[in-house]
């Protein structure tokens, strides 16, 4: 029974296991024609893209053509309302701009440059006619807003007077608000113009207006100098110009910082610096530097003209003027870092500011050595000097001159400095007895200044020994050498403040040094006692053998009233002087007068009658001898 049951299990499963085998080979039957199946659909496939690409390819052209289509029927929308733009924006561009309201006249232009560029894509006659439309409201449109901009610039441009400010920072141009405004208008004109090939002179237009603005400000310095050589004469001026200032006392000397040209040159510096900012803010960069040029030209070219005029007159004007040109000759080097940084990009301007200035070196050169050759060769047939004994004119001006001189110490020193040492003396000798020693330091300017002021004093001094040999009196002659020389030794006694702890600056006597002070001491001795010897003389008769002492008596009477006589018409203003003349001729005379008494105790009445004076009478006649 056991083996039964096996025998039939058996039996189902190779029943199974055959209806698997034959299920399995279902089934690879199956996917072979599955795999046959696909294969001809890929096949299929294939074709059908090779069918279909050609009109794919065709979709994707028709795709472009429409967009193109639609694009060029936009376009062509576009043009249409390019051919209406004339029409529409008339109205707004023959109106003129708002100036509250700017933008919307730009938009409007804008639509005009826009619609110009377009229409000259098209080669059509209507196109043609419209652009001329365009062109026209263009140049309306442009020139109503360059108007805008003059009107702007006048509003600001009527002159000012730049001496009322310390600076340029100080001036005042325009309201901010306007410069941006301005800066916009410049801006938009410039690009514009460029793109739309007007020629709206965005240069010349703010060159113009500022231009007389310049002018304006600066035309009362221009009146000033030519108020200031009012008279003068270039052609005869040259040697009057030396007989004034040897005959005549000048009494209006320069005071520093008053010239008309000087203050011409502060204030044209400081116009052109602020000219100069506000060029910058309003006008585009690639013409800020031509406008600001084509804007100065004019006022420089007047500016230098009245400079010409300025040399001219200093070239042939008194010694005293010397000091002008050395003054405006500072001012000149004080702004020309400023005026090299303004004209740097102009050429011709820069050389014509250092032209100016080179030809004033030159000049004040030619007469530092002027005034030198002057002193030594100082008295000609019409500056002999006067017969009165007084200071003589050129001895004064020449100490109020130096005086003077010496305020301008700091700029002398470096232009002595590149004068070199000496430089006065070239034309002199070497045995020349006006050769002096050379500097101290001939490499230092203040050690060449000296020398030069103590060759001048020596040289002043020469010409005081010169005009005493003009006087035609002995007694005259000693009167004018004393007279002259007090006077300059006390014109360097009273400025040697060296160590006065009052006084920061360095006197005229400082600087010539306490040596030229005793040499001109000891002149005045020689010229004392050369006049205590004609005092002397009158007293010549009363050794005489051959004369009585009536006949003695009447000779000094008559040669003592002479004298006295004389000196009463002598120039003696200097209290100093007058005392020291009255002691001398006091000792010269009185007690060699009393002496004689002495010796001739005569009581006849013809002594008596001859006898004029007492001793005590004497003194009073010479005591009040030189009052006025």
């Amino acid at each position: 029974m056991a083996v039964d049951s096996y025998l039939y299990e058996d039996g189902d499963e190779e029943a199974e296991l055959e209806f698997l085998r034959e299920s399995l080979e279902q089934m690879d039957n199956l996917t072979d024609k599955t795999t046959q199946l696909l294969k001809v659909f890929d096949i299929r496939l294939k074709n059908l893209g090779r069918i279909i690409a050609p009109i794919y390819k065709s979709t994707q052209k028709l795709t472009r053509l429409y967009d193109n289509i639609e694009a060029t029927m936009g376009a062509l929308d576009d043009i249409l309302l390019f051919f209406n733009v004339a029409k529409d924006e008339a109205d707004t561009i023959h109106a003129g701009p708002d100036e509250s309201e700017l933008l919307p006249y730009l938009d409007s232009i804008n639509r005009l440059k826009d619609a110009s560029d377009a229409l000259k894509q098209l080669d059509l006659e209507s196109a043609a006619q419209s652009r001329k439309e365009i062109h026209e409201l263009l140049r309306i449109g442009l020139g109503n807003l360059s108007q805008l901009f003059s009107q702007w610039l006048k509003q600001h441009s009527g002159g000012i007077d730049p001496a009322a400010y310390v600076n340029a920072a100080e001036i005042p141009t325009f309201p901010t608000d306007t410069v941006k405004l301005l800066s916009m208008l410049a801006t938009y004109l410039n690009l514009v113009n460029d793109e739309v090939s007007y020629d709206l002179r965005l240069t010349k237009t703010y060159a113009g207006i500022r231009t007389r603005h310049l002018q304006k400000s600066l035309a009362q310095f221009s009146e000033m100098c030519g108020s200031y050589m009012h008279g003068f004469d270039p052609s005869t001026r040259s040697n009057h110009a030396e007989v004034r200032f040897c005959t005549i006392r000048n009494e209006n000397w320069y005071e520093p910082s008053t010239s008309p040209f000087a203050q011409y040159t502060i204030n044209i510096v400081k116009l052109f610096q602020a000219e100069r900012d506000l060029v910058r803010h309003i006008m585009p960069t690639v013409i800020s530097d031509e406008t600001f040029f084509a804007t100065i030209e004019r006022p420089f070219e007047a500016y230098l003209g009245t400079g010409e005029k300025i040399m001219a007159f200093f070239f042939s004007s008194p010694m005293y003027e010397v000091l002008h040109a050395l003054d405006v000759y500072g001012y000149l080097l004080e702004t020309d870092s400023v005026l090299a940084s303004l004209l740097a990009p102009n050429q011709s301007q820069s050389a014509s500011m250092a032209k100016m200035a080179g030809r004033l070196q030159a000049h004040l050169s030619k007469s530092f050595v002027a005034l030198i050759g002057l002193l030594r060769h100082p008295f000609k047939e019409d500056t002999m000097p006067k017969q009165t004994g007084g200071v003589n004119e050129l001895v004064s001006n020449t100490l109020t001159f130096l005086s003077y001189l010496i305020g301008y110490k700091d700029l002398l020193v470096n232009l002595f400095l590149s004068m070199g040492d000496g430089h006065w003396n070239q034309s002199a000798s070497q045995d020349s007895p006006h050769v002096s020693h050379p500097a101290s330091d001939p490499s230092d300017g203040l050690s060449i200044f000296q020398h030069y002021l103590r060759d001048v004093i020596d040289a002043l001094s020469y010409t005081i020994d010169q005009g005493g040999k003009h006087m035609k009196r002995p007694t005259l002659q000693f009167v004018f050498l004393i007279n002259n020389h007090s006077y300059l030794a006390r014109a360097l006694r009273d400025t040697m403040y060296a160590g006065d702890d009052e006084s920061q600056s360095l006197g005229l006597g400082d600087l010539v040094g306490r040596s030229a002070l005793m040499r001109i001491e000891s002149q005045i001795e020689r010229s004392r006692k050369g006049y205590i010897a004609t005092w002397k003389a009158l007293m010549s008769s009363f050794p005489a053998a051959t004369l009585g002492p009536p006949e003695k008596l009447g000779m000094f009477n008559q040669g003592f009233d002479e004298m006295v006589r004389a000196q009463r018409a002598y120039d003696i203003f200097d209290a100093d002087v007058r005392a020291m003349l009255v002691s001398d001729a006091t000792d010269a005379v009185v007690p060699d007068y009393e002496m004689f008494l002495r010796q001739n105790p005569d009581k006849s009445p013809e002594f008596a009658r001859a006898m004029k004076y007492t001793p005590r009478d004497l003194q009073r006649r010479i005591k009040g001898m030189l009052d006025d």
